[in-house]
């Protein structure tokens, strides 16, 4: 005779392990499900920023665009993939929580990656700021103290286009395909947000500061982003209405 406890077999060990989890962490589910839908939504913002609004390629052209428009030269530094970066992180936390109870080592080392690619990006976004301050500053500079201020806007610009930014960019993807290989393998919330995920995270593997190339996969990495956090956020959702 089977005892209730194996009836149904892992699947169901699976649902009441989640179930019971989504009972204790129910905020968190929940902030993730919203952070997921913002992210969702701030993502065409951005492209049409970066469309209709090429962020300029010298220190002096950004100087130009802060004194013109300073929430244009805001966005054109990432202002809002800055914010994506700090709204994803309820996400991952709460991708570890599920996730943890069927693959605990590979939840732990995505979140980990989630986490330290997140702290990298922003420490590569010191420009964001910094470069609206300098553009000030070197209004009312004499000329000896405006090439120094070119040369901090330069420093800025180098490492915010570096090789930092790089390693954050390939971190996440790295923890985006942790993440959705474990949801497909296991089929926490069906087959959809795993797939899905590892498209994304396979088109994530090429900075976007690899050149022309790495402009266009990570354009076109926008769209398979979008969907999997509209799959993450619906089953967010579920899990909620089930508990």
């Amino acid at each position: 005779m089977v005892g209730p406890a194996r009836r149904g077999g892992p699947r169901i060990l699976l649902y009441r392990a989640v179930r019971d989890m989504s009972t204790q962490w129910r905020g968190m589910i929940r902030l993730a499900s919203i952070s997921a839908i913002v992210v969702a939504c701030l993502i065409p913002l951005q492209a049409a920023v970066f469309l209709l609004s090429p962020p300029p390629s010298t220190v002096l052209g950004f100087f130009d665009l802060f004194q013109r428009n300073p929430g244009l030269g805001l966005l054109d530094l990432d202002l809002l993939l800055t914010l994506d970066y700090l709204v994803m992180l309820p996400l991952y936390l709460a991708l570890y929580l599920i996730i943890r109870h069927r693959a605990p080592s590979a939840a732990l080392l995505a979140v980990l990656l989630g986490l330290f690619s997140v702290l990298l990006f922003l420490v590569t976004r010191e420009a964001t700021f910094s470069m609206w301050i300098l553009s000030d500053q070197y209004q009312h500079a004499d000329p000896t103290q405006q090439a120094a201020l070119l040369a901090s806007g330069q420093s800025l610009l180098t490492w915010y286009n570096g090789g930092t930014f790089g390693l954050s960019y390939v971190l996440g993807a790295i923890s985006t395909l942790l993440f959705s290989a474990a949801l497909l393998r296991h089929r926490i919330f069906g087959r959809a947000p795993g797939v899905v995920g590892l498209i994304t995270g396979v088109t994530m593997l090429v900075p976007a500061n690899v050149g022309m190339v790495g402009l266009v996969v990570a354009m076109l990495s926008l769209i398979p982003t979008m969907l999997w956090l509209i799959l993450l956020a619906r089953a967010f959702h579920r899990q909620l209405a089930e508990t």
